[in-house]
Parts: C-alpha cells; structure tokens; sequence
C-alpha cells in the first residue's frame, strides 16, 4: 500500500513540477530549493539567455523528464506487482506524462508543449519499466530458490 501511494505521490509531483508556474509560492513551500531549481531548468526552454549561464543547471531538461518519470514509473510497477498491471501501468503513467506535457502550453505562462520532452518521458518511463521488470525477475528467481515468497504473476 505504501508503494501504491508513493506511486500516485510520483506522478502527482511530476504534474505539480511541470504545472509549478501557476502556483510557483506553494511549489517552493512544499519542495523548497530542489522544486525552484527543477522548475528554472524546466522552463529554460522558454528563456535559455537568462539561464544559461547557471552552473547549478544541466544544459538540457531531458534528464529531469527521464529521471521523474522513471521514478514514477519505478513506483507504480512495484505497487501493481504483476506483468499485466506493470504494462497497463506504463501506459497510464506515458498517457500522462503526455497529457501534463501538450498542458503546459495551455496551463502555464512559462513553459512550452516541446515533442522532445514526450520522447524523454518515454524513455524514463520505458526504463522504469524495466528496473521494475527487472526487479520481478529477480524476486520471482529468489523466491524460487529459497521456496518462499510470492511469485510475480
């Protein structure tokens, strides 16, 4: 149950995250610097010359994309625990990455629809999808040798 509500905390932070413009006070309120700091690199697509010289920041938003998806994504294949739940589970999670992302030109002031950033959300997703299959194997492999434990169905 835990992992479940963390998986649905995940996905909630990425919409607030990529959505943090319109409420940018309680953004940094609830995550404090990290949340600033993410929210200035995700909107350096729309003002790269006021950013670009900011060491704190990657030069490219994609690895953010990757990496809260792939958390995301990380969460909800450990919450659903079977192969059927963990593929229906990365298509919700990209269905909404993708709808936050085609949002941001409607629902922010600052941030634009960019297709490279629903390629990057695919890829951290496909990759949380594969640390959690990843995870099934090995804990179906354990099971199996040790004769305990419940089975990834």
């Amino acid at each position: 149950m835990f992992i479940a509500i963390l998986g649905i905390g995940a996905v909630a932070f990425n919409a607030a995250l990529m959505l943090s413009d319109r409420a940018p006070g309680a953004s940094r309120r609830i995550g404090g610097g990290i949340i600033a700091r993410l929210s200035e690199r995700l909107d350096a697509g729309g003002r790269p010359a006021q950013l670009a010289n900011d060491p704190r920041l990657p030069t490219s938003d994609t690895l953010v994309h990757i990496g809260v998806w792939g958390v995301a994504m990380l969460f909800v294949g450990l919450a659903v625990w079977s192969w059927r739940g963990l593929a229906v589970g990365a298509a919700i999670v990209f269905a909404c990455s993708a709808v936050i992302e085609i949002g941001q030109d409607r629902y922010t002031n600052t941030r634009t629809f960019e297709l490279g950033d629903i390629v990057a959300n695919g890829i951290g997703v496909a990759l949380g999808t594969a640390v959690a299959a990843g995870s099934y194997l090995l804990w179906s492999g354990v099971a199996q040798l040790f004769g305990g434990g419940r089975p990834v169905t």
